[in-house]
């Protein structure tokens, strides 16, 4: 009895163990669309890809984006406002030679009257232009009679250019005096003349009459 009892026990586990082997090689042979459904995407159908790498021009593009072009312009540094700007400097005019002229240029007779004053006193007198004249022009009247009279009766009129370095000044006598008669000018004979011309301008700003040097 004994024996049979363990005859039938062993006989149901081989029936049992057989039972499940097939089941498991039922359910490798199933295709999936018998399979059970699975959750999420997969059970639906989606495919899941991964995610493909940038192509090789959208690289290079982005690149090229991000880096500055070499002629691209680089803003200029703002400047300190603690930093004062160069000044540039300012060009003046010269001053003329004699501060203090004994008078000035007139027209008509009262400037022949105060002249002729002046020269009788046998001192240094400097007239100062109002109005300068260029330099290779003859003296306004009646100042180019003066100077006319001073060149007729040997002496000397000179040019003493200022501000820089005199250019272009000989050879213009014959054309710089104006004529006049002699004897109203005779106080003109014992004096040299020297002309004031501004170089930058080529002007006469001051005639300075000198009392002549004693010939040797």
């Amino acid at each position: 009895m004994t024996v049979l009892r363990c005859t039938i026990a062993i006989a149901s586990l081989i029936f049992m163990f057989g039972s499940t082997t097939n089941g498991l090689a039922q359910d490798a042979t199933v295709p999936p669309s018998d399979q059970a459904p699975a959750s999420g995407a997969a059970g639906r159908g989606v495919r899941i890809l991964p995610p493909e790498p940038p192509a090789p021009n959208a690289i290079a593009n982005e690149q090229h984006v991000q880096q500055a072009p070499a002629h691209a312009i680089v803003p200029a540094p703002v400047a300190d406002p603690g930093k004062q700007a160069a000044v540039l400097p300012v060009l003046k005019s010269c001053d003329r030679p004699v501060r203090k002229p004994t008078l000035r240029f007139g027209d008509g007779v009262a400037f022949d009257q105060a002249l002729k004053s002046k020269l009788r006193r046998g001192r240094t007198v400097v007239v100062d232009m109002d109005t300068p004249y260029a330099a290779d022009r003859e003296a306004p009247l009646p100042l180019g009679a003066w100077l006319n009279e001073v060149k007729q009766s040997g002496g000397t009129v000179s040019i003493a250019p200022y501000c820089q370095k005199g250019r272009g000044f000989g050879g213009f006598f014959a054309n710089l005096f104006g004529g006049g008669p002699a004897q109203p000018y005779k106080a003109a004979r014992r004096y040299d003349a020297v002309l004031h011309v501004d170089a930058v301008d080529q002007v006469v700003t001051q005639v300075e009459f000198a009392p002549r040097k004693a010939a040797r």
